[in-house]
């Protein structure tokens, strides 16, 4: 158990961040050959996009069905959904390096070692997710929980109710936290420990 002067704030968690700046895309651009067929980028009238939503949204130009959608050329949408492509693997690189730092941050402070920590941040997602998984010990989550100030919900994880899915969610850092234990749901009647 922690005492409550060991509790950390999400401002105490601090995580150095690398963000887009433009100075960054432009380096990055100039480092990699434009393909063929594509208007150079440096004529392009739209700023860089700088999130992961809108670099999807102009990779999606890529795609004939899609950008017959669009009132741009096909060199033009071309362009921007291969500039966007560049920018968004650099902000997927960014986002595993956020939630890598996050994690070494929590790791060092938390009074509940998980057994388990994933990071996760798939092309289409929105920004990282570090899962930490307690097996079987929803004690475990529920003291990290009350370390970071995060909410501690309980749902029934099978449709025949064997089993409990313990969770704590939130954010720290800006970083997506998804701590859990799935546990033997106990028996109406039965008196837990």
């Amino acid at each position: 158990m922690s005492s409550p002067s060991a509790h950390l704030t999400q401002q105490e968690i601090e995580v150095t961040v690398q963000h887009l700046t433009q100075s960054r895309i432009a380096a990055a651009l100039a480092a990699v050959p434009q393909p063929e067929g594509e208007r150079p980028w440096h004529l392009l009238l739209t700023k860089p996009p700088t999130t992961y939503h809108e670099t999807r949204m102009r990779i999606a130009l890529e795609d004939p069905g899609t950008r017959k959608f669009s009132d741009v050329d096909e060199p033009t949408a071309l362009a921007e959904a291969s500039r966007a492509r560049i920018i968004h693997e650099m902000a997927r690189r960014d986002g595993y390096m956020d939630a890598l730092a996050v994690t070494e941050q929590m790791m060092n402070t938390t009074p509940a070692l998980p057994s388990d920590t994933f990071i996760n941040l798939a092309p289409w997602a929105d920004g990282p997710e570090i899962r930490w998984a307690f097996h079987r010990d929803a004690a475990a989550v529920r003291v990290f929980a009350a370390h970071f100030g995060l909410p501690v919900t309980e749902r029934p994880h099978t449709s025949a109710g064997t089993t409990t899915y313990v969770s704590a969610t939130g954010t720290v850092s800006g970083v997506q936290i998804d701590a859990y234990a799935l546990i033997d749901t106990p028996a109406p009647g039965q008196v837990t420990a």
